[in-house]
């Protein structure tokens, strides 16, 4: 299930994006943080059931009148990988179901074989 992040899980979130390893940089990390920040864009922690740990991180961008853009789909170490992305995704289409979902050069194969299932 997706869930919206509260103010005080800044940390959290920092820490699901340095699994990424272009966002190790500090300063870069801060200018991606700060994007989420802007209106059009929205971040998703994600977890199998209410009170089990986060396991992954979804960032996205409202593109156009019908596209969501994913941007970032982060599974933490340990968690069944694609099982994961792929619950993300469909929880993400599910609550858009009026959008498509479409991807970056980082996440449209996710994407891709996410639909291929859908």
């Amino acid at each position: 299930m997706l869930i919206q992040p509260r103010t005080d899980d800044q940390k959290t979130i920092m820490g699901l994006f340095s699994l990424v390893p272009d966002l190790r940089d500090v300063n870069h990390l801060n200018e991606v943080m700060a994007t989420y920040e802007q209106e059009g864009y929205e971040l998703f922690f994600f977890q199998d059931e209410p009170h089990d740990p986060i396991t992954g991180l979804l960032g996205y961008e409202f593109y156009k009148e019908k596209v969501i853009l994913v941007r970032r789909v982060i599974v933490t170490p340990g968690s069944p990988k694609k099982a994961t992305q792929s619950q993300m995704l469909t929880d993400l289409q599910e609550q858009y179901p009026e959008k498509t979902l479409m991807g970056t050069f980082e996440t449209q194969t996710a994407i891709d074989k996410w639909r291929k299932h859908y």
